[in-house]
């Protein structure tokens, strides 16, 4: 006899400005026409006299328990701060540990080193007087570096030029080419997705090519990675002040991560980009609508009343696997 699965229940929610009770699935299409926060758009607007920025419609939820969930809006010139710092607000009872995104394939950390970037502190302050001409000149003395250094490395295993083959020329002439720093930033990105899918490739055909045409174009593709990894180390600012419009756009996925030992995990997805005023600049990051909160509160606290009367029992061993069960540790904290 076929048993059936028992569906899950979709998490309901409130809208912060009408107050209606929605299903998670439905929110996103209510928020774009719910009439009072239209009003309040339209009044805020008539009264402010602030010039209108970018904003950002981001939705969070739990990794493990999606029916832990936010809709929030965030200025698109806001840093990636000022999302750590909502999101621990609204979900993180502890912020003594680091947390991170990745978006995109690249981490954003607390921690990240200051010497990996392109420009360091004292740096910056000589690079806001550079020329557009100096600053495209002290990138390509970066690019010819990196790509100089690789192809050393390169001839010297092969015996070969680096660029002997006319479409790895083409490949160094292209990331050569006269770009600012965030257009370099692109392309690399768009580079270290093509070459994975070339890796993939190579070995998927392996037995349809000779052996020395695969070990040449592996051993291509692995520099072409180490070139692009090294630059975007170079030049790519991996720390949290980078701002939400130059690393986010509508329907890019991203993830948080705090407690990089027991770690609580957050997805978030870009949903919509308006322009609009900012309520209130000290608090820029505006709350739409949120998970309802008593069930998840209940359950908390249940969980919170098993780990001490564990402790208690100095049933240490224990704990770990019943947080792992309860999924303590992705629950999002109130």
């Amino acid at each position: 006899m076929e048993t059936q699965s028992t569906p899950r229940p979709i998490s309901k929610g409130t809208c912060v400005f009408c107050k209606a009770e929605l299903a998670k699935n439905k929110m996103t299409q209510h928020l774009k026409f719910c009439k009072q926060r239209l009003a309040t758009l339209a009044t805020q607007e008539k009264q402010s006299q602030e010039t209108k920025t970018r904003l950002f419609h981001i939705l969070a939820e739990g990794q493990y328990n999606p029916q832990y969930w936010l809709h929030f809006e965030v200025p698109a010139s806001e840093s990636l701060w000022s999302l750590d710092r909502f999101l621990k607000d609204m979900w993180i009872d502890d912020l003594d540990h680091l947390s991170g995104f990745t978006i995109n394939g690249t981490n954003y950390s607390t921690d990240y080193p200051d010497d990996f970037f392109f420009f360091s502190e004292e740096e910056k302050t000589e690079e806001e007087d550079l020329s557009e001409e100096e600053e495209e000149k002290a990138l390509r003395e970066v690019i010819d570096e990196v790509v100089s250094q690789f192809a050393e490395r390169f001839a010297s295993s092969l015996g070969i030029p680096f660029n002997s083959d006319p479409q790895t020329a083409e490949w160094v002439a292209e990331i050569k080419r006269p770009r600012s720093v965030d257009e370099l930033i692109d392309f690399l990105k768009a580079e270290r997705v093509r070459i994975k899918k070339e890796e993939r490739s190579v070995w998927k055909d392996e037995q349809d090519i000779p052996v020395e045409t695969r070990h040449r174009r592996t051993l291509t593709l692995q520099y072409q990675k180490i070139i692009v990894e090294q630059l975007l180390d170079e030049v790519e600012d991996c720390s949290m002040e980078v701002s939400l419009g130059r690393v986010l756009k509508v329907g890019q996925k991203f993830s948080y991560i705090y407690d990089y030992g027991s770690s609580t995990y957050i997805n978030l997805r870009v949903i919509g980009e308006r322009e609009g005023i900012i309520q209130e600049k000290k608090e820029p990051v505006q709350l739409l609508a949120q998970n309802e909160r008593e069930s998840y509160k209940r359950r908390r606290n249940l969980c919170s009343f098993l780990l001490k009367i564990l402790r208690l029992l100095f049933l240490v061993p224990y704990v770990g696997s019943l947080q792992q069960k309860l999924q303590w540790d992705t629950l999002p904290i109130a």
